[in-house]
């Protein structure tokens, strides 16, 4: 299997790469980067890396070397306290992205399912606008609107893409420490449980297309116990 990544060199990001060279079912893996990765990672015949400044547009060479991808997951994401920053860094490019995907990304050549876009959202990410939020207001909203438009863009585009929204509480190291035991009394999940459901998605789908914090800890535990009894 063919996939796309964004957002490979932040802490979640480069955890789901880690994941799927690592997985025998993924034979191919296109990271879209706006940096070069490290060389010990490159060195993986799996992996392409394409530098892509300009998150919001793809040329047609890109284009051709995405080609026959069959899932897609979105990890890029920037945090800014500015507005029109923070909608261009996260709405736009995820919803460039996207659209790009369902309408000039062409479909397997074997296979006539649609691509599977998994979204790394956040907590409480909030779709009402006008609701009132006392903390993280602008950040929820963002992810919220996300959320809104890559559901909206499914029911536009439902032949060529299938939009799965994960919502992932406090993100931990997968190493234990004293900061990762206290944070873990609340809502959380390891950084290496999050990667492992969000590939799972990627190459098998699911039945809800929003995936709450629980249920990805659940099944993101199943894969990691899985791959550990595997080697």
């Amino acid at each position: 299997m063919k996939i796309i990544l964004t957002g490979s060199t932040g802490f979640i990001g480069s955890e789901i790469l880690h994941q799927c060279i690592q997985h025998p079912d993924i034979s191919s893996i296109v990271a879209l980067s706006r940096r070069e990765l490290p060389k010990d990672v490159t060195s993986n015949a799996k992996l392409e890396v394409i530098i892509q400044q300009d998150f919001t547009g793809y040329s047609d060479d890109v284009l051709k070397r995405l080609a026959g991808a069959e899932a897609c997951i979105w990890a890029l994401g920037n945090a800014t306290t500015n507005p029109e920053a923070g909608r261009k860094a996260n709405f736009d490019t995820t919803l460039a992205g996207a659209e790009t995907f369902a309408t000039s990304l062409p479909l397997q050549p074997d296979s006539r399912k649609p691509l599977r876009f998994v979204y790394v959202s956040g907590m409480l990410a909030e779709r009402d606008q006008k609701k009132t939020l006392w903390f993280a207001q602008e950040g929820r909203r963002m992810r919220g609107q996300i959320e809104k438009a890559l559901v909206e863009l499914q029911k536009q585009h439902n032949d060529s893409i299938t939009t799965f929204i994960v919502r992932p509480w406090m993100v931990l190291s997968k190493e234990r420490t004293a900061m990762s035991a206290i944070a873990s009394v609340g809502p959380s999940i390891r950084v290496d449980e999050l990667a492992a459901a969000a590939v799972n998605i990627a190459l098998t789908g699911g039945d809800s297309q929003i995936v709450d914090n629980g249920v990805l800890v659940k099944q993101g535990r199943q894969m990691v116990r899985l791959k550990s009894k595997a080697v």
